[in-house]
């Protein structure tokens, strides 16, 4: 009996130690904006997805202009933008940032697709994702404006 007692108390220990550490793991913290750019001519689409697995934790980044889906009347393309989206990963086994960016340089149109970038770890204490967005466009009028959307994910839900 006593082995019995002592195994469920044991367990019951246990748990009280791991089910306040689940409570307080973070969330991915995915997000997806649609930021005005050049006076509301253009939307910059900014999208960052961040994901895990009981083992793995996973970060995209899409960074794309487009048309604004409210501008009214006739909207000239933009005459040069760039679009770049990076995700920068690092973990307690291997501490160094490793990045994966990509970027596009568009004339006189908009983005025909989203430019992408992707990382993914193995989750541990030093587990840590970063996932940024950017577009950088020259506007009709001859101004500059840069967009952007960044997220950190220390943890990695751990």
């Amino acid at each position: 009996m006593l082995k019995t007692h002592t195994a469920s108390a044991l367990a019951a220990g246990l748990l009280s130690l791991i089910l306040p550490l689940a409570a307080f793991a973070s969330d991915p913290p995915s997000v997806w904006e649609n930021q005005s750019a050049c006076g509301g001519k253009y939307s910059a689409k900014l999208k960052l997805d961040f994901g895990q697995s009981g083992t793995t934790a996973s970060a995209h980044a899409e960074a794309s202009l487009v048309r604004h889906p409210f501008a009214h009347g006739s909207i000239p393309f933009p005459s040069y933008f760039v679009a770049e989206s990076t995700v920068m990963r690092r973990n307690a086994v291997n501490p160094n940032w490793t990045s994966d960016t990509h970027s596009s340089e568009v004339y006189g149109a908009y983005s025909t697709a989203p430019v992408t970038a992707n990382g993914m770890l193995f989750k541990d204490a030093g587990c840590e994702l970063v996932a940024s967005a950017i577009v950088n466009v020259h506007c009709p009028d001859g101004s500059w404006e840069t967009k952007q959307l960044t997220r950190n994910w220390v943890g990695c839900g751990l």
